[in-house]
């Protein structure tokens, strides 16, 4: 890992359909280059009959989609983050870490992690133990990750060939 690299790095990017598919598309060649990597990618899930568009986070480790979204019933505005599903997975995320992957790569650095909680906490101990991040941020929440990440984060265009090339720069060599 280079010295002057930062260790973590966020996609800013305002279209998630985007980020995911990027993220998506990283995540097979880091695989196939058999880097270990810890996290989780976002999916769209049908999880049963709610009110709104269901919304899961697929464990990079497993396969496994968790669903993620809140049904506030039929009358709501709309479904919001579930925060019990999301400290779950922090707590199996956190785990992870103790198996030293090569990097964490996380969905978003949104508003949880904005008001303090989210991931943010799993980002610090990966950081705490020298594991690379790599996640999205949107606009809104930019001022938020940077003063979090300070001189340990850099901020990525919405490029895969610009994500690769920090990932080549920070990730251990591979045969």
């Amino acid at each position: 890992m280079a010295d002057h690299t930062p260790i973590c790095a966020a996609v800013v990017c305002s279209d998630g359909a985007m980020i995911d598919r990027l993220f998506q598309t990283l995540f097979d060649a880091l695989r196939q280059d058999k880097h270990p990597v810890s996290g989780v990618l976002q999916r769209r899930a049908e999880f049963g009959d709610t009110c709104c568009a269901d919304m899961g986070l697929e464990m990079l480790s497993t396969g496994e989609t968790i669903e993620i979204s809140q049904p506030l019933g039929k009358e709501s505005q709309g479904c919001r983050l579930n925060p019990g599903a999301l400290s779950d997975i922090t707590v199996r995320l956190t785990r992870e870490l103790d198996t030293t992957p090569d990097l964490l790569l996380l969905n978003r650095f949104g508003k949880g992690e904005h008001d303090g909680q989210g991931f943010r906490q799993l980002i610090a101990k990966s950081l705490d133990q020298s594991i690379p991040v790599l996640t999205a941020v949107r606009p809104p929440y930019l001022d938020s990750w940077r003063e979090f990440t300070g001189d340990l984060g850099v901020e990525l265009p919405g490029d895969l060939e610009a994500v690769q090339s920090w990932c080549s720069s920070i990730l251990p060599a591979r045969h």
